[in-house]
């Protein structure tokens, strides 16, 4: 028997064809599926996300000057390294306070000169950063100036000016080359009766470096530090930052800046007789004494630093100030990481001059460019 197939229904999709459009369908709603679950997991995670915390903020007082330090990080992790600080700090200032009778550097100053002093390992690490802030700036920063800053009356309030012969008799105290040290037993002893060690110009810088060391090891970064205008700055910027921004007081206008630094890893200092002046027969009587020659600095209106090392930053813009750009250009070239900007001129016309390694300066003092 013949038979003809049945003719073919033009509407009609063979079973392999039907079957692959299902699975092409599933698939398709399989990846519509996914893709929302994705979006929807982004949108909870946004909603869920903490926001960058605000900064830790600590302000206390120490050598008798204002302190902040600003740590971006929670307050559980910041707590233990601050209270860690603030110890170190007290303990430090408990040490080099030449004024309270107490101190380390007080007993020192009165007993060395008739016999050896022997120092704590506190203490010998600071005058060994002073041993060698004396060789670096040849002299021109030297922490036994402390005969010289009292003959002018910046320890004890005086009515007249001194006389030569007074500053002469005060020199004969000065000099870090009158002061043996013995570096096996940590002891000190003055070759001259009247001597007497002042620390001020590197206590900050030092305890700088100490609070910095602090917070890196405990892994606290970004941090920035001010103790009494001694600035040191992590490694790593401020969140959403490319670093932090340090401003260059202006010394003929202290409220005002004249430039900012853009800085990361680095410690900054600024010396200036704009703060500490005395008036004496009608004379302004700056504090930064040159321990050379016995007088009052009358060189730049102010010097800044900027170096890695928080006790060279405040040893050398005071050093810079006391011996000028030659200095600069000196400690620049031979301590790596190291720059200034030093302030000349006049109050109406001020002018800044860059020495060493500073990536940029932005002078404040001129007017902002136009833009296209």
């Amino acid at each position: 028997m013949n038979t003809e197939p049945a003719p073919a229904n033009p509407f009609s999709t063979p079973a392999s064809a039907r079957l692959e459009g299902r699975r092409s369908r599933a698939l398709r709603l399989a990846l519509l599926s996914v893709a929302l679950v994705a979006l929807g997991s982004l949108l909870w995670s946004a909603r869920r996300r903490p926001a960058a915390p605000d900064p830790v903020v600590r302000e206390f007082s120490v050598f008798d000057s204002y302190a902040r330090i600003t740590l971006w990080s929670s307050p559980e992790r910041a707590e233990p390294a601050l209270r860690e600080c603030t110890a170190v700090l007290a303990e430090l200032h408990r040490t080099l306070n030449r004024f309270d009778p107490s101190s380390e550097l007080a007993r020192l100053n009165a007993a060395a000169a008739g016999q050896a002093f022997a120092c704590s390992p506190q203490l010998w690490d600071v005058l060994q950063a002073a041993r060698q802030a004396y060789a670096q700036t040849a002299g021109a920063f030297d922490i036994t100036v402390g005969p010289l800053m009292a003959v002018w009356g910046f320890h004890r309030k005086r009515d007249t000016l001194p006389t030569e012969a007074e500053i002469q008799a005060a020199l004969a105290c000065v000099g870090l080359a009158r002061v043996a040290f013995d570096d096996t037993a940590h002891t000190v002893r003055f070759t001259v009766a009247g001597m007497s060690l002042d620390c001020g110009g590197l206590a900050k810088g030092y305890a700088l470096d100490r609070v910095l060391a602090i917070l890196a090891r405990a892994h606290l970064e970004p941090a920035l530090v001010d103790l009494g205008g001694n600035v040191g700055c992590s490694t790593q910027p401020p969140p959403g930052r490319p670093h932090f921004v340090i401003g260059v007081r202006n010394p003929f206008a202290t409220e005002t800046l004249l430039g900012r630094l853009p800085i990361v890893g680095r410690t900054v200092s600024t010396s200036g007789n704009y703060e500490r002046r005395i008036i004496i027969q009608g004379k302004e009587i700056g504090h930064i004494i040159e321990p050379r020659t016995g007088h009052p600095v009358s060189g730049p209106a102010g010097v800044t630093a900027v170096t890695p090392r928080g006790v060279d930053s405040d040893v050398f813009s005071t050093a810079v100030y006391v011996a000028g750009k030659e200095l600069a250009e000196a400690l620049a070239e031979h301590v790596p990481g190291t720059g200034f900007v030093l302030v000349s001129g006049s109050p109406d016309a001020p002018e800044l001059t860059r020495v060493g390694d500073l990536h940029r300066l932005e002078d404040t003092t001129a007017p902002p460019a136009r833009r296209p």
